[in-house]
Formats: structure tokens, C-alpha cells, sequence
């Protein structure tokens, strides 16, 4: 390919068009266009680019390596600008990771990437036991910088390009390969909660170890991969980053015919379609179960068809071969608009953002509608032989996360009973009747450590409905979980039809002896509109009083995406008051006075209240 893309950006950036030029790249990196040296050449690009967009605000990334790193970081900064996640990866000196880490202050940075390298522990002439503990110690010292810091982390795991004088069969059991897997059994086992680990033997590979490493970049520069290798490393981590940080894609978009099953329904009818007992029937089922996995673990399946409506449906109803059910779709949408009509009216019923999606379609003129139609929504390129389908979908890590919770195997469930609830509304004429027959019980609770790590996924994910979008850390949750004056709250709703587990939280810190200052209220889009923000306030307001607190101060302040909330503490009686600086800032701070603040009306019932 040539340099087309980075020469226009780089006319676009000297005439001031900053934006048109980012987007360019972005559009470049994101359609695979780039070589690997445009890669990191782009990367760099962004970097200068970041400064003159004021409306951007990239993630701050410091990668620390026992290797050098500078390609790697221009290289990650590409792919992550290109993935809609602008960040800024710098690196640090060659081998000098724990004494970069002391240097940074707490805050400084989002996310630190750690990398290390293991030519100088092979060469010691100790034993595993003695070489997996000395460095595991190190990397316990980096870790805890890590949490001084504040700051997410991503670790890479260890690997080796050469066998070593023991040899394929041996090295297993005795030899470098050994050492390594121990290293990185031990790294693995001893991470801190929420951290991310890029497997680095399984990265090398995926690719071929004897293409993703290259010999002589080490021994002239100290950075041990190939340039196709460090692309390869860098998608990964860019995955950690995404992980840590917004976490994995929420929702599977997937076409029908010849997506998944062969041929087309409306012509061979539902038995007549290609699944089960042939290479590509054993193909699509295969893809199809790979599809239900994810949903067991809790990515939203949808499906975007044009097709008519009764015979995209009857596959799922009669075809004994098919993998996947009805059941196990949030939404369902076949018919003949645009596919981009499709994913919005998708993305409208599940309340969730279009850059929460991935979209699988074998036509590569409906893939190339939608990533016009919706740049956020991420579009897998399908190979012509449905053989490649489940590897095509693996090799995007658009699923990939540091943790998965109960919360999130039972996401997808969730979603399916939202659409019953959904077909529930249409049956009434009015919301409250609608709301009424829902049933509905919310359970606010003081935040425990059963729900910590639950707790700071939210704080790091949600972004709608968040009145501030402040990102606190495990450590500096807890903290306020020890406070007997904090009132760090959990929000778990249910109705008749399911259990939405935990969709809300509030944070509340005293401001002084009488008055609490609200700095965090966040809640799950899904159950917005339900009068749930009106329970959980109340809620809020009963336990600040049982506290002694007869002032509350909350806070607001505006995103790009938290725009439905800015009148909320308006609607619950509050009166702005925000101080000159605060208001220059952007920050609204309202007030009220709790012994005269009235309870919001709510159509939920306290989960102690239910007859």
C-alpha cells in the first residue's frame, strides 16, 4: 500500500483541518489499509493530532518494557485511534520499568502497560523456582507503583523465541519453554483484581513465532519483534486497553443468510438451508455456536436481516439443526430497509450506544453501508468461506475482558426479558398502567465486597446515565467503604418478568458533620424511564437523613454523552448553586435542604415493602 492516507493527513493537518485529518487516518487504519510502518507512522501522526482537537481527551497510556518499545507504543496508538479509543501510548527508557513507575505521580496517567522480556532470566543459572520468584517479587514492586499511582494496568505474559539447547520435546519439561510457562503461570495467578493479561505465547502463536519475532531488530535495537509481530502485539493490547478502561462490546449484530446458515430462507424455505451435514452446514452451526457462547457469557445477540419477517423467524422454529433460538436474541429486525435503519432502531430498544457493537454480515456491500451509516459501529470483515467465520470474529478481540462478573453472564438474559417487557408496554394505554402491572422492586444496599468489583466496572463503563463520569479506582472505592460517614449505595432492580441485578450506584461523601455531597449517581440505561432513578433518589435521601446529614450537594457534569441527566436534580426539587469557578469549569453543583426535600414519586417498591 502507499503512504496516500498519511500524506493527505499530513497536507490536511498544515492547513489546520485538524479533525477532516484524523478522521482520515482513523478511516485508514480502521479499513486495514496501513503497512506496518504506516502504522507507526500514523501513531505518531495522532500524537501531534491530539493536541489541536479540544473536544478529544485520549486515554493516557505509559508502556514499560524490559525491550524497547517505541515502535510498539506509535503502533498501539494507531490501532486504538483507529478502534474509536484515542489514546496516547508513550514509552519509557529501555529496562528501566520499575524506576519509571516510582517517577510518575498518582494520576498521571489511565492505564500503564507493562512488558516484559525474558532473555536475561533465561540466562540465569538458578532454578525455576528461584527465577519464577525473582521475578514475580519485581513485578509485585511494579504492580504496587501501579496501584500508588491509581491507575489501570495491563500486563503482557512472557514467551521465547528459541527452544533452547533442550529442544522441542524436552524444553517442555525442563528447558526455556518450561521456565517460561512457569513465569507465566505464576504472573497470571498473583495479578492484581481487574488487570488485564495479554498472553504473549499464544500472540506469537496465533501469528507464527518465527514471523512474529525477528532476531536481528533485537540484537540491533533491543526490541525483539518483527514488524508484522508488533502489529500483532499491539492489537492486543490495544484489547487490554479497551478492557480495562470501557470494557469488551456489549452487542453482536448478526445477518441471516449465508451469515448464519447457507443459502437463502426465503428460496429453499427452513429446512432447505445449508446447516448441519455437510462442510459448510458443519460450518454455520459452528459459527452459530460460537455466537451462543458469547451470549452465555453475556454479549447482546441481535439480528439485522432483510428478509420477511415470518421467514427469517422459522429456521429458529423449525429447523431441528439450528444452534441458536429466538430466545437467545435481545432484538430481532427483518425486513427490507437499510441495515443501518436496523442497527439504530437495535440500538433505540436496547438503550445501548451503536459504539457498543459489532456487526457480522457475509455482503460486503451491506458492511460497507453501515460503516458509512455508523462510523462507531465496529464491522468485521468476513471471509467467503464460512469455514473462516468463527476465526474472522475471535480475531477482532472486540469481546475481550480483565474480569467477567455474574452481572455480566446474566447481561444477555437480561436483554431478552427486556423485549418481553418491551411487547408488555405495547398491550397498554397508558405508561403508568404499563409500569403498574411491571411489578417492579428495587433493594438499595450499602456497597460491599461482594459488589466492589461489579461497582468499579460501572464507575469505568457507564456513561449515559452518569451525572458526573468520574473514574475512581478499587482502592479509592473502598476507602469510602470504610468510612462510616460514606454512603457508597448499590441499586439492584427486579420486576415480574427477571432479576436486572445491579444497575445502579451512588456514591455520597461528607462534604462536613451536615452535609453530604453526592459524587458519583450512575444507573444502567436499560432501566432508565421506569421511575428507578426517582426510587434510588429517595432511597438516597432516607439513608443521608439516617446518618444525621441534613444538606445534600450534588453534582453534575456534562459529556458528551450524559446530556438526558442534566436536568435531573432540577426534576427531584434541587436548586442550582454552583460557584463561579465551578461553572467556568463546566461542573453544575445543586443543593437542598433534606429535612424540607420531598420523596420523588416512584412506581417501585422497596424490596421490605412488598406485601
Amino acid at each position: 500500500m502507499t503512504d496516500a492516507p498519511l500524506t493527505a493527513a499530513r497536507k490536511l493537518a498544515k492547513a489546520g483541518e485538524h479533525a477532516q485529518a484524523a478522521e482520515l487516518l482513523v478511516d485508514a487504519v480502521r479499513r486495514d489499509t496501513l503497512t506496518p510502518l504506516d502504522l507507526e507512522a500514523a501513531g505518531r501522526r495522532f500524537l501531534k493530532l491530539a493536541g489541536d482537537l479540544p473536544d478529544v481527551r485520549p486515554l493516557r497510556v505509559r508502556l514499560l518494557g524490559q525491550c524497547t518499545t517505541q515502535w510498539l507504543a506509535a503502533t498501539t496508538t494507531a490501532i486504538a485511534w483507529g478502534r474509536r479509543q484515542p489514546a496516547s501510548v508513550t514509552d519509557g527508557e529501555f529496562d528501566n520499568v520499575l524506576q519509571e513507575l516510582a517517577a510518575l505521580s498518582a494520576g498521571e496517567v489511565d492505564v500503564v502497560v507493562l512488558l516484559p522480556w525474558s532473555r536475561q532470566l533465561l540466562a540465569s543459572k538458578g532454578s525455576v523456582d528461584d527465577t519464577v520468584g525473582f521475578a514475580l517479587g519485581y513485578w509485585q514492586a511494579c504492580w504496587a507503583e501501579v496501584a500508588r499511582i491509581g491507575c489501570k494496568l495491563v500486563m503482557v505474559g512472557y514467551d521465547t523465541p528459541q527452544d533452547g539447547a533442550f529442544g522441542v520435546s524436552l524444553g517442555g519439561a525442563g528447558g526455556a519453554m518450561a521456565t517460561v510457562r512457569a513465569l507465566d503461570a505464576a504472573v497470571r495467578g498473583a495479578l492484581p483484581q481487574g488487570a488485564y493479561f495479554v498472553d504473549l505465547q499464544r500472540v506469537a502463536g496465533d501469528h507464527g513465532r518465527r514471523t512474529f519475532y525477528d532476531a536481528r531488530r533485537w540484537f540491533w535495537t533491543r526490541q525483539p519483534f518483527s514488524e508484522t509481530g508488533v502489529v500483532a502485539l499491539a492489537r492486543h493490547l490495544q484489547a487490554g486497553l479497551r478492557a480495562v478502561t470501557t470494557g469488551p462490546k456489549k452487542v453482536l449484530v448478526l445477518d441471516l443468510d449465508n451469515t448464519l446458515w447457507g443459502g437463502v430462507v426465503g428460496e429453499l424455505g427452513p429446512l432447505g438451508v445449508a446447516l448441519g451435514e455437510s462442510p459448510d452446514g458443519e460450518a454455520f452451526r459452528a459459527f452459530q455456536a460460537a455466537c451462543k457462547a458469547l451470549g452465555d457469557r453475556g454479549v447482546v445477540l441481535a439480528v439485522a436481516s432483510k428478509n420477511n419477517d415470518a421467514d427469517a423467524r422459522e429456521p429458529f422454529t423449525a429447523n431441528p439443526d439450528m444452534v441458536l433460538r429466538l430466545d437467545d436474541l435481545a432484538a430481532f429486525e427483518a425486513h427490507w430497509e437499510p441495515k443501518g435503519v436496523s442497527l439504530a432502531r437495535i440500538a433505540s430498544t436496547l438503550r445501548l450506544g451503536l459504539d457498543s457493537f459489532v456487526f457480522f454480515d457475509d455482503n460486503p456491500a451491506e458492511r460497507e453501508h453501515v460503516r458509512q451509516a455508523h462510523p462507531t459501529v465496529e464491522v468485521v470483515d468476513v471471509p467467503d468461506d464460512p469455514a473462516g467465520y468463527v476465526d474472522a470474529l475471535e480475531r477482532g478481540l472486540w469481546f475481550e475482558a480483565a474480569a467477567l462478573t455474574d452481572a455480566d453472564a446474566a447481561r444477555a438474559r437480561q436483554y431478552q426479558q427486556e423485549r418481553q417487557r418491551q411487547e408488555l408496554a405495547a398491550a397498554y394505554d397508558s405508561v403508568d398502567g404499563w409500569l403498574r402491572s411491571m411489578e417492579m422492586v428495587g433493594s438499595v444496599r450499602r456497597l460491599d465486597a461482594t459488589d466492589v468489583q461489579r461497582a468499579v466496572q460501572l464507575l469505568g463503563k457507564t456513561n449515559q446515565f452518569n451525572l458526573t463520569t468520574r473514574r475512581h479506582s478499587r482502592a479509592v472505592v473502598e476507602g469510602w467503604m470504610a468510612d462510616p460517614r460514606a454512603l457508597p449505595l448499590t441499586f439492584r432492580l427486579a420486576d415480574r418478568f427477571g432479576d436486572h441485578g445491579l444497575v445502579g450506584l451512588v456514591i455520597g461523601v461528607p462534604e462536613d458533620e451536615h452535609t453530604l455531597r453526592l459524587d458519583t449517581l450512575l444507573m444502567s440505561c436499560r432501566v432508565i424511564g421506569r421511575t428507578a432513578e426517582q426510587f434510588l433518589f429517595g432511597q438516597v435521601m432516607q439513608a443521608a437523613r439516617a446518618l444525621g446529614y441534613t444538606r445534600l450537594v450534588a453534582e453534575y457534569i456534562p459529556s458528551a454523552k450524559n446530556g438526558q441527566v442534566a436536568e435531573l436534580y432540577v426534576g427531584f426539587g434541587l436548586e442550582p448553586h454552583p460557584t463561579p469557578a465551578e461553572a467556568e469549569e463546566g461542573l453544575q453543583r445543586f443543593l437542598a435542604d433534606l429535612e424540607q426535600l420531598a420523596l420523588p414519586d416512584t412506581h417501585v417498591q422497596a424490596d421490605g415493602d412488598r406485601a
